[in-house]
């Protein structure tokens, strides 16, 4: 019951703040194993326990839209979803699937570092548009402190760009290079179209 007390939890908070600016960072545990399903969603989905997990995601990021709509909040909150790394392809059919992206979590390769994102922002962001445009999750940090009218920190220097002009349509991605470190090392640099890889093991 994890997701749905997460979600809970969430959707109180929402509720709790919605008369003041607020930040909502929600992670959830699953689909990292060990994988469980809430009792409504157990055994529901064609793809197994991993597919039941996933629905149960998906009707938890619904509720938390339905939250912000419901209070009026939609047209003033960008909403993010996207995911640390690929899929643990160790845990077989427990570990999800990266689909024609090369191998998984744990490497520096496109199946390992390439996931999903999605932006939502009834009025700001344009429904229905994909991109292919470059952006690390680094990028968040500053475009939320530009977005909220806020200084960003000066005493060091920032990885991450202000990604305003990709999701409101009115440029291109601020960013064109995204290098690949696990600790000090640099495994690979993706520039454009083109990557180049210099140390290619995997963590497993």
């Amino acid at each position: 019951t994890l997701t749905r007390r997460y979600t809970d939890a969430a959707v109180r908070f929402i509720r709790e703040k919605k008369t003041q600016p607020f930040f909502l960072y929600f992670p959830h545990t699953f689909p990292h194993v060990p994988l469980f399903a809430s009792p409504e969603f157990l055994g529901q989905s064609a793809r197994g326990l991993y597919g039941d997990v996933v629905e149960e995601l998906d009707a938890s990021v619904g509720r938390v839209l339905a939250t912000l709509r419901a209070e009026g909040l939609a047209e003033n909150t960008l909403v993010v979803f996207t995911s640390d790394n690929g899929p643990w392809l160790t845990q077989f059919e427990q570990g999800g699937s990266a689909g024609l992206l090369r191998e998984g979590k744990g490497c520096t390769f496109e199946g390992g570092m390439r996931v999903p994102a999605i932006a939502w922002w009834p009025g700001k962001i344009a429904a229905g548009k994909t991109t292919s445009a470059l952006a690390t999750t680094m990028d968040l940090f500053p475009t939320a402190v530009a977005l909220a009218g806020a200084p960003l920190p000066a005493d060091r220097t920032l990885d991450g760009l202000d990604l305003r002009p990709l999701l409101f349509g009115t440029g291109p991605s601020p960013r064109d290079t995204v290098y690949f470190y696990r600790g000090s090392s640099l495994f690979a640099v993706r520039h454009g179209a083109f990557k180049a890889h210099f140390i290619t093991q995997s963590a497993y």
